[in-house]
Order: C-alpha cells, then structure tokens, then sequence
C-alpha cells in the first residue's frame, strides 16, 4: 500500500500524504464506493489542516481536494455542503493565490451550475431560462 510506505518515509502530516489520500478518494469514488471517498476526502482534509503551509502549490492541492469534495457532496444531492466547499476553494484561488492559473473561473462555473441545479428541482424555471 503506497500511503503507508510514504507515510513512513515523510511522516503523517507531510502535506504529499494528503494529496495521496486525495487521489485514492478519486479512485474510490471512480469505483462507485462515496462512502470510502468521503472518509478520504475528510482525512486528506483534515491533514491538510494540520500541515498548513503557505506554499502555493500546497495551497492549490487543498483547493483541488476542497472542489474534489464539493463534487462529490453535488453528485449526492447535498448542494449547500458542496457550495461551502466551492467557497473555499474560490477563496483560495482569488484571495491567496491570486488566481496564478485563472481556477476561479472553473470554480465558478462549478458554483453557477449547482445553484442552476437548486433552483429547477425547488421549480424555478427551465434551465435556459437559469443560466
């Protein structure tokens, strides 16, 4: 199992753990299994936490997995905990990185879409008419 051999080679709370954790999250979920995803996602999140840096390319595997997360709350129907996620991670890109790779208009495009979902299934309109 590849986490545990670089766990033990830079340790728990090394920020790489948390992008590994993420990318097994991505597989999980690619598997059809949400609920391990979920748990990853949480735990790569919760390690990012811990390690915090104000590296960039840090900075951008924590708004990678907090949009990683988001998808993942959207395709379960939870879309104010994913708008949360969105959030952060526009935050991240605007605030912090100052948008180096031009993210924040993916992010937004993420974020308009699922406001575009809420808004049909509580009846307001066509999609056209929405976006």
């Amino acid at each position: 199992w590849s986490s545990t051999f670089r766990e033990d080679a830079v340790g728990h709370t090394h920020p790489e753990i948390g992008l590994i954790l993420n990318n097994i999250a991505c597989v999980h979920y690619e598997l059809g299994d949400s609920k391990r995803a979920e748990s990853l996602f949480q735990e790569a999140l919760d390690l990012q936490r811990e390690a915090f840096t104000t590296e960039p390319t840090f900075l951008k595997s924590v708004s990678t997995l907090l949009s990683n997360i988001a998808f993942l709350h959207a395709k379960n129907g939870l879309f104010p905990k994913a708008l949360i996620e969105l959030e952060g991670a526009l935050q991240i890109q605007q605030e912090i990185l100052c948008d180096e790779d031009n993210e924040s208009d993916a992010i937004l495009e993420n974020i308009a879409h699922i406001m575009a979902i809420q808004k049909m299934q509580h009846g307001s309109g066509n999609m056209e008419e929405i976006t």
